[in-house]
């Protein structure tokens, strides 16, 4: 019975039609082969550097949003690992960037942490009319996602305050946002999901502005989850990872699980946009039910019986 009102559920916050659906298991490799570029001002006259993943085969496709940490400083050029794979269940995954490229000084004068949301509503509105009959496959913008890392996370918030309609779902990865203060009750499925490392050490994560507060303030249907032994870095490409464990800027495991845990997070995240954006619902079974789940959970939880 239980089972059968979550699906309920989730049917509601989907839209199907025409849109591709994976029916793999999200955990592995999607079975669409994924192309990528690059879009830049300079070239396309992109408004915000982006870089798109999409699938190479004819179809319709829901889209999702990227945004990387260091309140999306941190360029989605460190993130292609994860967002490739999510690309290859059956999405235009389009990760962008507020500034490229990034230095110390041009941070300071563009007052980082203070990002002109609109500029982000202005580059999904270029994306569309972009990708309007550029390629085989389509995106389709009316079912879009919306998917953070750490600090980029407190963007997410803001824009999903400000224009909720534009997003079916969100997916929040290690998320830290300041803006904690009111309840979200708009009904958004949403993913939290956090690591142990990120709150060890020099914690790069800080609790009460993390996954569970998030959690916390969210409306169902919401879902949360806090894997072990994995860190804050663990999810960038090779290089971006190296760098942040010679620094120890954030805490890391060992980079003998990497390639393992990099598939797991992208499995999570495709499961639960499976669910939300492609409506195969029971697909949310990945994220809820912990015998579902490959690697080893300090927490789960989930409020989806609205």
């Amino acid at each position: 019975m239980k089972r059968d009102v979550i699906l309920s559920l989730f049917a509601t916050c989907a839209i199907v039609g025409g849109i591709y659906v994976d029916k793999g298991t999200p955990y592995k490799q999607g079975l669409l082969k994924v192309g990528q570029i690059t879009l830049s001002e300079t070239i396309v006259g992109s408004p915000l550097h982006t870089i798109a993943f999409f699938p190479l085969e004819n179809g319709d496709y829901p889209v999702v949003i990227f945004l990387g940490g260091l309140n999306t400083y941190v360029l989605s050029e460190l993130y292609t690992v994860v967002l490739s794979s999510i690309a290859s269940h059956g999405f235009f995954v389009f990760g962008v960037d507020y500034q490229f490229p990034v230095y110390d000084e041009r941070m300071q004068t563009q007052k980082y942490g203070k990002q002109d949301i609109d500029k982000f509503f202005k580059q999904l509105t270029w994306l569309e009319n972009y990708f309007r009959n550029r390629t085989e496959s389509t995106p389709v913008f009316n079912s879009t996602g919306l998917l953070c890392h750490s600090s980029g996370c407190d963007v997410s918030v803001k824009m999903i305050k400000e224009k909720r309609n534009l997003f079916k779902s969100t997916a929040f990865l290690e998320p830290f946002t300041a803006d904690v203060d009111s309840p979200i009750k708009n009904g958004m499925p949403a993913l939290m999901y956090g690591t142990q490392l990120s709150e060890e050490g020099l914690k790069c994560a800080i609790p009460g502005f993390d996954y569970n507060k998030l959690y916390d303030i969210w409306s169902c249907p919401r879902i949360a989850m806090n894997v072990a032994d994995f860190g804050h870095c663990d999810i960038l490409d090779p290089a971006g990872w190296e760098m942040c464990h010679v620094t120890h800027f954030c805490k890391t495991t060992n980079d003998t699980h990497l390639t393992e845990y990099r598939q797991f997070v992208q499995g999570v995240t495709s499961a639960f946009f499976i669910s939300t954006l492609q409506g195969l619902t029971k697909d949310i079974s990945y994220v809820t039910t912990s015998n579902l789940i490959p690697l080893k959970l300090l927490e789960l939880k989930s409020d989806i019986n609205c």
